[in-house]
Formats: structure tokens, C-alpha cells, sequence
């Protein structure tokens, strides 16, 4: 071995980081005759689709922009990285096929070859084709399938800078548990955790060298816990993988209540402690163990969360969302009173598993599937679907089940056996717990519409609900036929309801989900998860699926409330929630609803004390946290007014009041920007939902409105919908593009045909709102 040439310049000092995003700059076109290019800010989609996904557009398009590289020098080597890109790739500089890559939800890497490294403008082109192909998972028609695929580069893309020795990319190398860093807690006790620590080190020098692997911990505030440095030697135009671990004292664990990070730098470090390249990871140190004895054991700590479904998709941009809108569902998540989400069908953006190791949300991790299983190829492409999903999210904190495992499909042995396989070779030494919906993996997953929720066993093998509470009230059989429609249920019954639907079916839903979870918490499912979050474009229905306890437009419905009042005011989490789920009106269906974490609810008419209820009906839904509290009013006059009182050991901790709306009158806008923590933007632009409300002259909600608004938007931004928008249940949503430059942007809107309402219009200055 020999001393490491001083001439290997540091990876911090280099002109180039590690990894630069490329957002700007590109155009587009479709690959169609007389198609134009069209310019292009990352993340894109190719055509703007429906609330419904009809409009969602299939074929062959490309993405070009220039691309200067600066001559290599001391063996280094420069790649891009590209997030996703829907669905089948191909990638160019110049007329040069550099390389390509099938699937749609996962990253991947293409080395530039050296020739390109001379300073010289190439022309970087991807041709990208999201048609329907049986051998790319899901691998089902999307007429078929319920939910949406869309298209485009709809996650970034990123130049990466590689010196001559330097840690790999996890995902371009093909060996078992790949290349990259690999960070594992093996043991916790108390404050102090065993930090495992694995990496892949490439070396393409011609000469071996003696280095050094430095591992430190810091805390948030960026204060080091611990150092630790690991000598090594790397053999010539070779790899190597190193593997060590160390003692981190004075930790705090990652949990949900208490969702702690920690920022692990690994660098190789030269003779004289100068970096030549470094990764650093955010990680949370936690234990997770499932069994049907214990349920979710986290930390030593037994927990029963109740988590949710969520599909990625916003109106009108597909799939194709900046960093800060994926924050801001995973806290609508967190707000919703969920501490778990279910990724289905498919891997979703990295960002959003940033906010979820942020908020403290477990995740069930999926690979792309749904009531599928294809050819060879097919079956090839789920096997490293699996090894890409764990070799990128490996090191999140909030990631505890590994669905590997395609939805509702009936596998073979050896397909699930490959896919165990798999999992211990690509996460080794530590703990990665499988789940499916087959005998075969760690836990077992199963949806409350295919029943024996209560008398499946398999020993101790845990249980996980994958979805209740909508399915099981929408069609007669859990075989339902999409395409036919045969054996639904009558749709009074079922839990899909719009916010326009009225009353009657936001009551429905309502009580549906009450029920599903009082019986699901009542079952030895460690975890459960409602379906879903939000509603969504479906494939095979021209009508979007609105079984989400919240719409598109991520507005709640009543359900969304009944959730919220399941956590108690001792969470860390926790607020008062009081909500009363009516109308008001003489029409009302009886018994009214209150729901809430509150333990005393008293209701008031016109002002009156009218009823009082303690602890909610706990003899009905006896395993649900927080009961309802039911009145029965018997009837309810014309224009009362309803106010719901709660209190917690005798202090007033909140009010809710209800009061028929008069005519129209005014527009309120309301910005849906909740801030988001600053490691997590590196966005080219933001997407922010905009809600007109249309009130009456006091400010209740006219929720039979159903009018259209005209919106005018001034400064750097730019309207996603149509304009003008119509209303739903007296709101009207947009969602505004803002480019990460902008100070701001001015909106107004109006009801030129609605008659009653004062004239002139609402404004919202983003700017003075402090956002930017």
C-alpha cells in the first residue's frame, strides 16, 4: 500500500458539489407531428389532466437542455440522477444514447462517459414513454387500474460530481445491498445507541491508498455528539465496502411523539483530515419489532397508531410536485391525527418520506402493483423494484414495513420467497420487516372488506390492516368488478361522498368510518389504516374516487374531524378538536354529532343549554379513544343557531357554531402554505392550493353555492386550473404556481353572476404573509 497522492483535490473545495439540481432551463415537446418545443421548469407534466384523470395524456415525449462539464481531472466523473421519469427512458448527449431505464417510480443513474468532460455545450435529451407496457410494473392498464399514472420528468434531476475516490450512489452499483451509506441502529438502550455503518467506497485511480472513514454525529444544532475514524486502504481501479459501528451516548430516540434527527457525516478523509468526499444523513435512532402478542413495539415502547392511505397526485400537475407541497400533505397527514400512512401502490417522492421522518409518521413503504402479476420480465422488474426502494429509503427513520408485495394479487412461492430473499440481502445485519398479502412474509396485510379480521392467525406473526372503511360498504363482494359495475352496494350506504353531496352522504361516511375503526381497534391488528386521505383520479372510472376523509383540493369533509378528535389532548400532537357535524337547518338528520377529545360537550340553541354529554357514547363504539356525543334534538327551527361547548376537567377548551347561511354577500381567500422546515426546499418553484370561500354577509359558509368565480393573478405566478372555477359546497380551489424567486403574487376573485354580493374583489399579497 501507499500514502495517498497529496494532488487529490477535497470534494467540499471542488467548483462542482456533489450533487446540483438542474430545474431550469429545459424544454419540451410531445413526440407527435407538428409538436413544438416548449419551455419546462422540473418537476413537470406533460399535459394538464381533469380532476377526474380523463384527460391524462399517454405517449412518447422529450426533454432537452444544454449541459457544460469542465474537464476532468484526477479520475473523477460526473452523472445524472434523475428522480422520475415516467415510465420508459432513454437517455442522450448529443445524438449519443448514454443510456436507459424502464420503470416509473424510482430513481436511477447514468454515468456521463469522459468525452463529455471537456467544456464544451452537448445537448442533454431524455425521450421518455408512459404507454401502458405489461412488463413495467404496476403492469396493469390504466383503464383498469384505481388509480392514475401520469407522465413526464415529474421529480428532479440532478448533475452528481464524483472525485476519483469517492462513496458511491446506492443505486448504480449492482451488487447486494449496493453502494452508498447504510446506517443501522443495532442496539438502544436508554440515551445511548450502537450506530452501524456501512459503505461503499469506489476508487478509480490506478494506485491503492490508505484513508480514513469519519463518521460524526451532530445534534440539530449542529453540536457533534460523537467522532469516530475508521482507517482503510483501497487496492487500485477497485471498490471496497466498509463496515464499522460506534457508541452515539446522549441520544434522544426517534419516535412519534418525539420524531428526533440526527445529521450522520460520513467522508473519507486523507492523511491530513482533508474530506475528498462526504455524505451526510438525516437518521433517527429506533428499534421497531412487530408481533401478534406485542403489536408495534417501537423503542421498547408497545404503541397502537392509526394511520391512512394516501395516493401522491394533485389536480392538474399529476404527479409532478415540488419538495415543500409533498411537506405540506404529509402534515395535512399529521393534523388529520394520523401517526401512520400506507404509500400506495407505489414508492413515493423521497421528499415526502423527509417529512414524515420530521413529523414522526411511520410508513408503509410500497413497490409499484396493483391486482397484477406479468411475465418474466414483469416479475424481473418488481424483484429490483424492491432492491431500488430499500437501497433508497433505507436509512429513513419513519420507514418500519417493506410491502413487497403486490396489491391484492395472488403470488406464487417462489415469487415471494425471491422477494424475502431480497430483503435480507439488501438490508443486512439489521432488522427490515416484510409484509404482504400472502403467507410468506413478516406480517401479514389484509383489508377489513375481505374479512376474518378477528380469527386470522398465524402464530405470532403480527397483523396490519391495509385499508377499512370504504370498500366494505361499496360493493357486495371484495372481487367487485370495475369494468362491469356488478354487485355495488346501494350508494346510500357507501362512504364516498363529495363535500357537495349535502348532508345525508357526509353523514353516512361519517358513521361508516366510526364503525370501521371502533371494529378494527377492537382486532389484534397492530396497525391500521383508513381509506384514504384525500380523494383521487381513478384509471378505470370517469368520476374520481371521492373516498377520502378530505377532497383533491385537500379541503376535510366531516370524517376528517371525526379522526382529528381520536388524539388526546396528552399527545404532544394534541389539541382541543370540537366539531359539530351538521348542517343546521330544519332538515337536519337526527341525532346531531359532536366530535371531539374533549371529555364534557355541551349544546347550546339559540344561546339555550339544550343538552350535556360526558364521555361520549362509550357503550356504542366502546374501543374508539374519544366517542362521539350524540344529541336528539327531535327537530330544529328555522335560521337556529347551534353551538357546541367542550370541556376538559371543567375548563372550556373550545367552541364550534353552526348557523344557517343568508344570502352571499362576500369572498374570503385562504392560502393553504403552511411553512415548511428549510432542509427539506430545494425547489424550483412551489404549489400552493388557493380556496375562495363564498359567504354571507355575517361569514358563514354558503355551502349550497355552487357558483363560478373569476380569478385574476398578478406577479411572478401562475394559475394550474381552468379560469374561471366553479365552486363546491361554496368553496372554489386553484392551485398557484410560485417560482422560488418570486416575492410574491397578488389574487383576486369575483362572482360576476351571482347576484347579491358587493362588488369589487378579495386580495391576497403572498409577500406580506411572509413566506417569502
Amino acid at each position: 500500500m501507499v500514502r495517498m497522492e497529496s494532488t487529490l483535490p477535497s470534494a467540499s473545495t471542488h467548483a462542482i458539489p456533489h450533487s446540483q439540481a438542474i430545474h431550469d432551463a429545459w424544454s419540451w415537446r410531445k413526440c407527435e407531428p407538428g409538436a413544438d418545443w416548449q419551455p419546462a421548469i422540473l418537476p413537470h407534466h406533460p399535459e394538464t389532466a381533469d380532476l377526474n384523470g380523463q384527460q391524462n395524456w399517454f405517449g412518447i415525449c422529450e426533454y432537452q437542455r444544454e449541459l457544460t462539464l469542465p474537464c476532468c481531472s484526477n479520475r473523477e466523473s460526473f452523472a445524472i440522477h434523475v428522480g422520475g421519469a415516467m415510465q420508459h427512458t432513454t437517455v442522450y448527449l448529443d445524438d449519443q444514447c448514454i443510456g436507459r431505464h424502464a420503470g416509473g417510480f424510482l430513481p436511477f443513474e447514468i454515468a456521463i462517459p469522459d468525452v463529455f468532460c471537456d467544456e464544451k455545450s452537448h445537448t442533454l435529451r431524455m425521450v421518455l414513454d408512459n404507454r401502458h407496457n405489461p412488463e413495467i410494473p404496476p403492469g396493469k392498464a390504466h383503464d383498469q387500474l384505481d388509480f392514475c399514472w401520469y407522465g413526464g420528468l415529474y421529480r428532479s434531476v440532478c448533475l452528481k460530481h464524483y472525485p476519483g475516490i469517492h462513496i458511491t450512489d446506492p443505486l448504480s452499483i449492482p451488487n447486494e445491498a449496493g453502494g452508498g451509506v447504510l446506517l443501522q441502529t443495532l442496539e438502544l438502550e436508554g440515551d445511548c445507541a450502537q450506530l452501524g455503518v456501512r459503505v461503499h467506497i469506489q476508487n478509480r485511480h490506478a494506485q491503492p491508498h490508505v484513508l480514513g472513514l469519519r463518521i460524526r454525529v451532530c445534534d440539530a444544532s449542529g453540536k457533534c455528539i460523537t467522532e469516530h475514524v475508521h482507517p482503510f486502504s483501497v487496492e487500485g481501479e477497485a471498490d471496497c465496502v466498509i463496515s464499522c459501528s460506534l457508541s452515539v451516548p446522549g441520544i434522544q430516540p426517534w419516535s412519534t411523539e418525539h420524531p428526533t434527527l440526527y445529521a450522520i457525516e460520513t467522508s473519507i478523509v486523507d492523511s491530513d483530515g482533508l474530506a475528498l468526499d462526504r455524505r451526510t444523513t438525516r437518521f433517527g435512532f429506533r428499534t421497531v419489532c412487530f408481533s401478534r402478542s406485542r403489536g408495534l413495539v417501537i423503542n421498547g415502547t408497545r404503541i397502537r397508531p392509526r394511520g391512512t392511505n394516501r395516493h401522491q397526485d394533485h389536480p392538474w400537475v399529476g404527479y409532478a410536485l415540488p419538495n415543500a407541497a409533498q411537506y405540506r400533505d404529509a402534515l395535512r397527514i399529521k393534523n388529520a391525527g394520523f401517526d401512520y400512512v400506507r404509500l400506495s401502490h407505489y414508492p413515493q417522492a423521497p421528499a415526502f418520506l423527509d417529512a414524515c421522518d420530521e413529523l414522526g409518521i411511520l410508513v408503509m413503504n410500497c413497490i409499484p402493483g396493483w391486482q397484477f402479476i406479468g411475465n418474466h420480465t414483469f416479475r424481473e422488474a418488481c424483484f429490483q423494484n424492491a432492491r431500488d426502494l430499500i437501497r433508497r429509503d433505507r436509512n429513513h427513520a419513519c420507514v418500519v414495513l417493506w410491502e413487497l408485495s403486490l396489491n391484492e394479487t395472488e403470488m406464487d412461492t417462489d415469487f415471494i420467497s425471491t422477494m424475502q430473499h431480497i430483503a435480507r440481502t439488501e438490508f443486512p445485519g439489521g432488522s427490515i420487516t416484510t409484509c404482504g398479502w400472502m403467507k410468506g412474509y413478516d406480517v401479514y396485510i389484509h383489508a377489513r372488506q375481505h374479512g376474518r379480521m378477528h380469527t386470522w392467525k398465524n402464530g405470532d406473526q403480527a397483523l396490519v390492516i391495509s385499508e377499512y372503511g370504504d370498500w366494505e360498504y361499496y360493493a357486495e363482494n371484495d372481487g367487485f368488478d370495475q369494468r362491469t359495475g356488478a354487485q355495488l352496494k346501494p350508494s346510500a350506504l357507501n362512504s364516498r361522498a363529495f363535500r357537495s353531496d349535502g348532508e345525508a352522504k357526509l353523514r353516512q361516511q361519517l358513521f361508516n368510518h366510526i364503525e370501521a375503526l371502533n371494529d378494527t381497534l377492537s382486532s389484534p391488528a397492530a396497525l391500521d389504516g383508513q381509506w384514504s386521505m384525500f380523494d383521487y383520479a381513478r384509471g378505470y372510472h370517469p368520476v374520481r374516487a371521492a373516498c377520502g376523509i378530505a377532497d383533491v383540493f385537500r379541503l376535510p369533509k366531516w370524517s376528517y374531524f371525526f379522526y382529528r378528535s381520536q388524539r388526546s389532548l396528552d399527545s404532544v400532537w394534541g389539541e382541543p378538536v370540537l366539531w359539530l357535524a351538521t348542517h343546521g337547518t330544519p332538515h337536519s338528520t337526527q341525532p346531531l354529532i359532536a366530535l371531539s377529545n374533549l371529555d364534557t360537550v355541551e349544546l347550546y340553541l339559540n344561546g339555550a343549554l339544550v343538552a350535556r354529554s360526558e364521555h361520549g357514547e362509550r357503550e356504542r363504539w366502546p374501543h374508539l379513544p374519544h366517542p362521539p356525543h350524540l344529541f336528539d334534538l327531535d327537530h330544529l327551527p328555522e335560521n337556529a343557531v347551534l353551538e357546541a361547548r367542550g370541556y376538559h376537567r371543567s375548563k372550556l377548551f373550545a367552541t364550534h357554531q353552526i348557523r344557517p347561511p343568508g344570502a352571499p354577500a362576500q369572498l374570503h381567500i385562504q392560502l393553504d402554505n403552511s411553512p415548511v422546515a428549510d432542509p427539506l426546499i430545494e425547489d424550483a418553484y412551489d404549489l400552493i392550493f388557493a380556496h375562495i370561500s363564498i359567504l354571507d354577509s355575517v361569514g358563514t359558509l354558503c355551502v349550497t353555492c355552487n357558483d363560478t368565480v373569476e380569478l385574476h393573478l398578478q406577479g411572478e405566478a401562475q394559475l394550474m386550473s381552468p379560469n374561471p372555477i366553479t365552486a363546491e359546497a361554496g368553496i372554489a380551489s386553484t392551485l398557484i404556481r410560485i417560482p422560488s424567486s418570486s416575492p410574491g403574487f397578488h389574487l383576486e376573485a369575483k362572482t360576476p353572476l351571482l347576484r347579491g354580493v358587493r362588488p369589487g374583489t378579495l386580495a391576497c399579497d403572498l409577500s406580506a404573509m411572509g413566506q417569502r
